[in-house]
């Protein structure tokens, strides 16, 4: 008894060492799958623009019958409507999408009176510039802001039922997609807090 006690009390030790270590490796292992969903995303977008005369994607817009169209639709006959594309393993509170296309950069057609759309020649620095990433989150960056569509800058108010904070489900880290077409996870510090200029990610 004393030896099936003891058994046991070793297996419960080992479990308990080891619970970390598989908590960390499946959240890596959804960290993956969720920067390749931006990856997907981010040709999806170039892909719209080499079809469209260069110009990105709206975030949204209204379509003949006034029913409002978002950016995700629109990204789906490039991603074969697979829809969980648009969703990161690690979100618990979105039912409909988890990225945001960054709101200096596409334009939302819903808005009254819109700028044009941008083009992709009017970059200046392809691989430095936000395309898309994460999104989710009020101004702590903490309270859930689910479904929405516009990674707001951080000189930007949340001042849109559509805009929303980084958020960083991935071991505080965002994933994000450039300009480019590459993809990174990076801290709020490296991209979005205390930068100089203050939307120096997000401005074409």
């Amino acid at each position: 008894m004393i030896e099936l006690l003891v058994v046991i009390a070793i297996i419960a030790i080992l479990a308990a060492l080891l619970m970390p270590a598989l908590a960390s490796a499946k959240e890596k292992g959804r960290q993956s799958a969720c920067i390749n969903n931006v990856r997907q995303q981010t040709l999806a977008v170039l892909m719209y623009a080499d079809e469209n005369s260069d110009f990105l994607p709206p975030t949204a817009y209204n379509d003949a019958n006034g029913e409002e169209v978002d950016w995700p639709s629109l990204l789906d006959p490039y991603l074969h409507y697979v829809a969980k594309i648009h969703f990161c393993p690690s979100d618990r509170s979105s039912k409909t999408n988890s990225y945001g296309l960054n709101e200096l950069t596409f334009v939302d057609l819903t808005d009254p009176d819109p700028p044009p759309a941008t083009r992709l020649a009017a970059f200046h620095s392809t691989s430095t510039t936000i395309m898309q990433g994460d999104i989710g989150t009020e101004d702590d960056f903490v309270t859930p802001r689910p479904d929405t569509l516009k990674l707001t800058a951080p000189g930007s108010d949340l001042n849109d039922d559509e805009d929303a904070r980084p958020s960083t489900r991935h071991a505080k880290r965002c994933d994000l997609g450039f300009m480019d077409g590459h993809g990174e996870h990076l801290l709020l510090r490296q991209f979005y807090t205390n930068q100089i200029p203050v939307d120096q990610w997000f401005m074409p």
